[in-house]
Formats: C-alpha cells, sequence, structure tokens
C-alpha cells in the first residue's frame, strides 16, 4: 500500500482508492515499546497507525482530559481479502458483471472477509498485554471494541490527548500524534477509532414556515392503500398563506413530480433504517400519521444510547421527524427501524461508527437513509477508512445507503462558523461524510416549482444555504462506476489523485430541498414545520428505493445503486431529471460549483423521474440463475451459475455431441435433446444423476430446436434428410414425421406462442423464414430483408412479439415483431459470434449466451443498454450452446 505525499495542508491528506475504494493510512517511524518485563533481551517495536486529526478553528486548548476519564475505542483490523471484498463489491453492483445481485447473507462478510481468526487472536493478546480488557469481536469480523480510561488509553496506546473547548462550551479531547501499536501486529490493524471527540455530526436539515398550532381537522384516508395523501386541512389552516404544491410539496404533489403514482404498493415489504443521534418524538409522528392517514410501522432500535435528551417542538428530534415523516408519506407502508446512537452533541465517531454498523451486522433493512454528516477535511484518516468498510459491507449485502450531501454548498465545513470557527475552516472546499463515501449514494437539493404541471428545479441555493457537493478526499481508480463524469470545476488535486484515478465527486443524485419549497412535517403534538434541506432529499430517495425493493417486478434488493444511474446516464438513457441551473456557491468559492447539462456536483445525474428509476435499477436477468448445455470437441459441459459464481463442468460419460437443445421440465431436471455419434439421444438428470439414452431410429439429424407442449409432451423440430421433420414424445413412445414442403433449411429455432402453435424461425435458402402450425396445417413465409443469417435462437416476450438474436453479417442482430411489422436491429460492440442461445427474463432483459472470438460470453440488456461480457469459466470455442434461466 503506497504512502501519501505530504501536505502542507494536513486537513488535505491524500487518500487513494483502489478500483472502489481504498484508503491510504500514513505509518509514522517506530518508536521504542513500553511494558515489557525488564528480563526480556530485546524489547519489541510499536509502530504508529492512522494520522493526526484536525482540531476545529474555533477549538480553544485546555487541560488535558483527566485520567479517568472514560474512552470509547474501535480497534479496526484490516480484511483478510480486502482486494476480493471490493472487487465482489463492485461486481455485485454492476449490471455487467455475471455476479450482479448476487449478494451476501447476514454473517457471510465475516466469513469471506473479516480478518482471520489468528490475527484476532494475536492482536487481541497484544491488546490485553497492555493491560486493557478488549471485547468481543464484533460482528463485522473486522472490529475489537476496547472501553477504557484515558490514562489507560494513553499508556496501551502511546498518545498524548489534548483537551479543548469549542467557542460553544462543548469540551472534548483528539490525540496530538498517532496511536501506536506492536509492530508484529501494526500490519493487521487499519485503523484505532476513538481519540477525537470534537468531530462532532450535525444534522442538515433547515427550518422554514412555522405553523400555528391547532387542533387537527378532516384527516385523509389511509394511504396505505397506495395512495399519496394531501395535508389535511387543520394543518393546511395554520398556513393561510402557504399553498401546497409551491411554497410546500405534499406527499401527493411529491409522488407527482417525481413519478411514483404509479407505484401503489406503498413500499409494503421493505424495511427503511433511519440512522439517528437523538430521539424523536411519538406525539409528532402521532400528528403525522393522524393528518395524513397512515399507520406505518416504526420502531426504535437503541445503540447505546444512555439517557437521552426530551424531543421539542424546534430542536431535538426535528431531524428525526423530516426522515421519518418523508419515509413514511411516500412509502406508507414500509416498516421503518430508527436506529438511535447517543445524542449528536456527545456521540464520537466511535459511536457514530457503533450505529451504522449495527444497522449493516443486523441487516433487517434493505434501504438506509442518513441525514447526519461531518465536512470530511476535519475526519481523521482512521475514522474514514474504518467508516469505509462498514458501507462496503452493506453494499455486498445488498443494502441500499443515501446520505444528505450537506447543506452548506461547496463549503462544507462552513456549518462549523456557527460555533465560532474562523475563516481558514469554514472557507474550505470540503464535501460531508458519509455522502462522500465510495459505496453511499450522497443526495444534493434543489428548488423545486410546478407551475400548471410544468416541473423545472434548479439548484438549491438561497439564504446562505445550499446544496452540498464538490470534490471529496476520495479517489476513485480508473473504471470505477464515476469514470468519464466530471462535473465543471472538477480539480484532481483535492484528492491527490494518481495517475489513472480521479477524486470521488458528490452529489450522486438530488431531489428538492429548498425550505423554501420543503416538506410539512410534524415536529410536536400539533406543532407544524416545513422543512427543506438535503436532510429531505435523502429520505425522499430511501422511499424511492423502498418502492424498488417492495415491488413484484423487482427481484430482491437494489443494494448499491450508484453504478447502475452511472452507467444508464452514460449510455444516454437516464431516469433522471437533468438540473441545469444555478450553483452550489454560498458566496466563498467564486461560483462552484455551477450545474451543468450531465453531470455536475451540484445536483449530480438529476432528479428522480421513478418509474424510470423503477425500470433501471430493478436486478437485470444476470441476478437469476444460467445454465448452459455447451459442446466442446464433443464433450458435453454444463456451465452455470450460483451464488459462488461461475462453474463449469464436463457431464460425464458423453461424447461425439454436434448440436443440442435443452430445457427444464415441471420438476426442475435437465433434459437435453442431443445429436450423439449421428443419432438422437435424450440426456437427462434425476436424484441419481445424469442419463443418456439413445431415441432409436432418428440417426440422420443435422439440426434441431426442442420445446416441451403445454401438455408436457418433448416436441423437437429437427432438419433430417434435408427435410424438416417433427419428432414427439407420447403414451406409446416417440414418433417421427415430415413437415411437407419445408426442405433446405439450415438453421432453427423453436418455441410455442402464447396461443399454443408451433412456430419456427428459420434459415432457408440463406433467408428467414416463419413457419407455424394453424388448424389448417402448416405455413412458411419469408420475413422479407433479412437474408445472410447464419446463427439464431428466438423467444417470445411477455407482449407476445417474436424475438430472434441471430448473428448476420458477423455482427448480433436482434430482430423483432411489432405492430407494424418486423424491425432489425445492430447490437453494438458484439461480434465474431460462431454459437449462441438466448432467453428473456420475466422482467424483459435479454439474456445470450455465446461463443464470442472463440470465448463464452455473456450478452445482456438493460434499461442502460447492451453490455457484452466475457465468463469466467475455463472452456473456450464451445461449438455448440443452448441455456436456459432459473
Amino acid at each position: 500500500m503506497s504512502h501519501p505525499t505530504p501536505n502542507a495542508r494536513p486537513r488535505l491528506t491524500a487518500i487513494p482508492l483502489s478500483r472502489a475504494v481504498t484508503l491510504v493510512m500514513a505509518t509514522a517511524a517506530l518508536v521504542t515499546y513500553a511494558g515489557l518485563p525488564a528480563a526480556r533481551a530485546a524489547e519489541p517495536t510499536t509502530q504508529r497507525v492512522g494520522t493526526v486529526p484536525t482540531a476545529p478553528g474555533d477549538a480553544t486548548k485546555t487541560a488535558a482530559p483527566a485520567d479517568d476519564t472514560p474512552v470509547q475505542l474501535s480497534v479496526h483490523l484490516k480484511s483478510r481479502d480486502a482486494a476480493g471484498a471490493e472487487a465482489l463489491a463492485n461486481a455485485v453492483s454492476d449490471k455487467s458483471s455475471p455476479q450482479y445481485h448476487r449478494f451476501l447473507k447476514s454473517g457471510e462478510f465475516a466469513q469471506r472477509f473479516g480478518a482471520d481468526p489468528a490475527t484476532v487472536a494475536k492482536v487481541t493478546q497484544a491488546l490485553t498485554a497492555q493491560g486493557l480488557h478488549p471485547e468481543k469481536l464484533a460482528a463485522d469480523g473486522l472490529t475489537i471494541p476496547v472501553n477504557t480510561t484515558v490514562s489507560q488509553a494513553k499508556r496501551a496506546f502511546d498518545v498524548d490527548l489534548a483537551g479543548y473547548q469549542m467557542s460553544d462550551g462543548r469540551t472534548g479531547f483528539l490525540n496530538t500524534n498517532a496511536p501506536a501499536v506492536r509492530s508484529d501486529v501494526a500490519g493487521s490493524v487499519a485503523a484505532v477509532v476513538g481519540f477525537n471527540t470534537l468531530a462532532q455530526a450535525h444534522a442538515n436539515h433547515v427550518v422554514g414556515a412555522v405553523g400555528k398550532p391547532a387542533p387537527l381537522t378532516a384527516a385523509q384516508p389511509n394511504a396505505t392503500s397506495g395512495t399519496y395523501p394531501t395535508v389535511c386541512a387543520g394543518v393546511a389552516a395554520q398556513f393561510p398563506n402557504l399553498s401546497d404544491n409551491r411554497d410546500y410539496f405534499s406527499p401527493a404533489a411529491l409522488a407527482s413530480v417525481y413519478g411514483l403514482n404509479g407505484m401503489t404498493d406503498g413500499g409494503a415489504g421493505t424495511t427503511v433504517a433511519v440512522f439517528a443521534l437523538e430521539d424523536y418524538s411519538d406525539a409528532a409522528l402521532s400528528s403525522y400519521q393522524s393528518c395524513f392517514g397512515t399507520n406505518a410501522s416504526v420502531q426504535r432500535v437503541r445503540v447505546n444510547t444512555g439517557a437521552q435528551q426530551t424531543p421539542t417542538n424546534t430542536g431535538v428530534g426535528v431531524e428525526t421527524a423530516l426522515d421519518l415523516d418523508t419515509v413514511i408519506g411516500l412509502a406508507p407502508r414500509a416498516n421503518v427501524l430508527v436506529y438511535q446512537g447517543p445524542d449528536a452533541y456527545k456521540a464520537t465517531p466511535a459511536d457514530i461508527q457503533n450505529t451504522y454498523r449495527q444497522i449493516v451486522a443486523d441487516n433487517r433493512a434493505q434501504v438506509v437513509t442518513t441525514s447526519w454528516g461531518i465536512c470530511d477535511q476535519v475526519m481523521a484518516t482512521s475514522d474514514l477508512v474504518a467508516e469505509r468498510d462498514i458501507f462496503l459491507q452493506a453494499a455486498l449485502q445488498g443494502q441500499t445507503v443515501v446520505a444528505a450531501s450537506g447543506d452548506d454548498g461547496s463549503s462544507g465545513c462552513n456549518y462549523l462558523k456557527n460555533a465560532g470557527a474562523p475563516t481558514s475552516i469554514t472557507n474550505l472546499l470540503s464535501t460531508s461524510d458519509p455522502a462522500s463515501q465510495p459505496f453511499v449514494t450522497g443526495v444534493g437539493g434543489t428548488t423545486l416549482s410546478n407551475v400548471g404541471g410544468n416541473v423545472s428545479e434548479k439548484v438549491w441555493n438561497s439564504n446562505g444555504g445550499a446544496s452540498g457537493g464538490g470534490v471529496s478526499r476520495w479517489s476513485l481508480k480508473g473504471g470505477s462506476y464515476q469514470s468519464g463524469f466530471y462535473g465543471p470545476g472538477y480539480n484532481a488535486a483535492y484528492c491527490q489523485a494518481a495517475a489513472g484515478a480521479a477524486c470521488r465527486q458528490v452529489p450522486d443524485v438530488a431531489a428538492n430541498a429548498d425550505p423554501a419549497t420543503g416538506y410539512m412535517v410534524a415536529t410536536g403534538p400539533g406543532y407544524w414545520t416545513v422543512v427543506g434541506g438535503t436532510s429531505a432529499s435523502a429520505p425522499l430517495w430511501a422511499a424511492i428505493a423502498a418502492h424498488q425493493n417492495g415491488s413484484a417486478g423487482c427481484a430482491g434488493p437494489l443494494g448499491f445503486i450508484s453504478p447502475t444511474l452511472y452507467q444508464a446516464a452514460r449510455t444516454g438513457v437516464s431516469p433522471l431529471r437533468d438540473v441545469t441551473t444555478g450553483n452550489n456557491d454560498i458566496g466563498i468559492q467564486g461560483g462552484l460549483y455551477p450545474a451543468t447539462a450531465g453531470y455536475d456536483m451540484a445536483t449530480g445525474l438529476g432528479t428522480p423521474k421513478a418509474d424510470k428509476v423503477m425500470t433501471s435499477l430493478c436486478p437485470a436477468a444476470v441476478g437469476i440463475d444460467r445454465t448452459i448445455e455447451a459442446v466442446q470437441g464433443g464433450q458435453l459441459h454444463e456451465v452455470y451459475t450460483d451464488a459462488a459464481g461461475w462453474h463449469d463442468g464436463m457431464v460425464p460419460g458423453v461424447s461425439g455431441v454436434s448440436a443440442l437443445s435443452f430445457t427444464y421440465n415441471a420438476s426442475g431436471s435437465r433434459v437435453i435433446e442431443a445429436i450423439e455419434n449421428g443419432e438422437l439421444h435424450e440426456i437427462y438428470t434425476d436424484a441419481t444423476g445424469w442419463h443418456d439414452g439413445v431415441i432409436p431410429g432418428l440417426s440422420g439429424i443435422t439440426a434441431m430446436s426442442f420445446s416441451y407442449s403445454p401438455s408436457g409432451a418433448r416436441v423437437i423440430e429437427a432438419i433430417k434428410g434435408n427435410e424438416l421433420h417433427e419428432i414427439y414424445s407420447a403414451a406409446d413412445g416417440w414418433h417421427d414425421g415430415v413437415i411437407p414442403g419445408l426442405s433446405g433449411i439450415t438453421a432453427m429455432s423453436f418455441s410455442y406462442s402464447p396461443s399454443g402453435a408451433r412456430v419456427i424461425e428459420a434459415i432457408k435458402g440463406n433467408e428467414l423464414h416463419e413457419i407455424y402450425s394453424a388448424s389448417d396445417g402448416w405455413h412458411d413465409g419469408v420475413i422479407p430483408g433479412l437474408s445472410g443469417i447464419t446463427a439464431l435462437s428466438f423467444n417470445y416476450n411477455s407482449s407476445g412479439a417474436r424475438v430472434i438474436e441471430a448473428v448476420k453479417g458477423g455482427q448480433l442482430h436482434e430482430i423483432y415483431s411489432a405492430s407494424d411489422g418486423w424491425h432489425d436491429g445492430v447490437i453494438p460492440g458484439v461480434g465474431n459470434i460462431t454459437a449462441l442461445s438466448a432467453k428473456i427474463a420475466p422482467w424483459g432483459d435479454r439474456v445470450i449466451e455465446a461463443t464470442e472470438n472463440g470465448a463464452l460470453h455473456e450478452v445482456h440488456s438493460t434499461s442502460g443498454g447492451w453490455y457484452d461480457t466475457q465468463l469466467p469459466v475455463a472452456g473456450t470455442s464451445y461449438d455448440a450452446l443452448s441455456l436456459a434461466l432459473r
């Protein structure tokens, strides 16, 4: 692992990443080890791990913390396979990968990527030898909690701790040198978190208009029916000068603007986790649900909270009220878990990470939203490293994490001015953590207008608040999901990106956040406030993700959504509304960063069109199991996917195969009709293994296609002696008959139509023919203009159209029927195919397995376009193949 170049501005420490992400930690010189018995001849050395955090500019140095002050630390270990974890996280989030959406189950992350047991034991022993009492390894397999005191921590890690008082009266401490660990375990320790108690998280909301408390009247119908409610009359009356869909946006108005109206499941079946550093008011939540007619399930999950402050109408609890009300209003049938860490004013980075870690370890929520952030320029590198692994695990488990990008525009530390921080801090260009984390989707903000159904948005930038965004401290190597996207004002110096790498930019997406066009929130019993900020746009995106996860049209959770959204934008079919007006400079940065067509660091890729987002984010067909029966040098191979990836194995005792057609039967067995040594064979599996038998009297077949009939018979359309034959099974055995007048076919693909007719797409005399059965017999017609096809595979799609994937002139074509006739288009970038087999997934994606340039490839469609990937199997140059999906 390389080290960052020394930097005159320590808060801009370089943080390069691997293909997706890797944060570099500076390592100091070796120091003398203390505390060993004097009898030891050679004292082992120690090595410092991590970097020294920067004290906030408004902090005044005070007395060092008392020796008996409690300190909560986390010793964060390195993964046994960090590169493998990041590679897999990339793969499960990439529609072009065969591993797409093959997420880990609870507990698997620790098993596969946690520290190995020997390392855990060695580090634990080293900590114990220093007089500490390390606790049990956390569920992530990487974190050893250590609760100790200042005096014990200073001695054990050879650190000095300096006390500080902030201008708002808050006190805390941080380490003035990096913690030291024994050299023989230093290579296993990624970070020691918890020595900095001054980097305080803050909520990203902005209060707008406040209503005059009054009784509620005229509650709306229950929104769990899937409708989106407007504000009830009693609450609207508190704001006589404000109008829905103009001065604030109710769930109904937001659903209309952002394309949610077609989604009527209400997010049923999905659990959303809300990260919180405060308690919330049950009375306020009840007020909201009474007004809007919802009855969403909301539960607290407390994470080492201790005593918490009582929520108020205007302070404590407002952030969580905004998060809850936004999720409930737009996904009223989702379950909501509020993970509460200690109150923000006392929550340390270790507390914050423990809360995130609990959300991920529990793995109960498919969607996670957080509206709390810290400007990343004042965070310790060790804190960022450890936090990154939490969100990496979330991505591997299929959890979607969205985070508010901040309310201070491109000056992400500007909120510290409220505590008296000097301009040297508040004027910095900075992004907000965790929105800037590479496995988190950062959500920026807009000002929304909807006049007469004409929706327009610009960058939110008003009254000193603006959409957070900019260049983060992380860098992404070439080939990452953000490759090729550079917002105006981009500068690689901010993360000191190495050659071939680029800085991670924030935000990724956006939504309404201006308090002047904000969200109606119950902040107390009968107390209502219009609230904005990116704390509103983040849970809005969480609600949209909840709909995708709960939809019957999606086969499983969404996981890390940013790669799919960037890929859709890359191919010109983005499911987002591009925002091109405004900038997020609050008057400090000379106009950085302006909105523009395409990606920008004020609104990212844009705001949601939820129905299009649904199509884009739903798992592609590569998220289901594929089985390919393939022939290589006459030997039958089975190539298949499961949770562990792709496999290629030879089917024993089957050789001399020249052509085949394969499907699953009703009981799930594989059934292959094949030409084997010149004769027709049926090869199948059952509980005892593989079986291979000759179908007698059917030699001389050169090409064929096989399907089950609606009644369960095996039906084979075959070329035999230059004529088309139909071969089928019945109770009295196999039957073989000539279909008259159909000689000269060289290749074909056969399927049953929705009405039960046999339909054959065939190459005959260098032209494409459609041959089909009807009540009056067989029919044969030329499909005009489609000569030159050499191989093809045919299916019906869900709407009844015929879809043919074909090789024509060395290129892959898709030919399909529509009400206005046949269409033929080239699938770009795919050539030199010699064999192929295609299927259509239930949600419409086409999956093509093909021999391309002598190797096995998977070509598949998504809403973002076509993808072509070589499969990671040893076999090459398959002469014939047949695919089935399960």
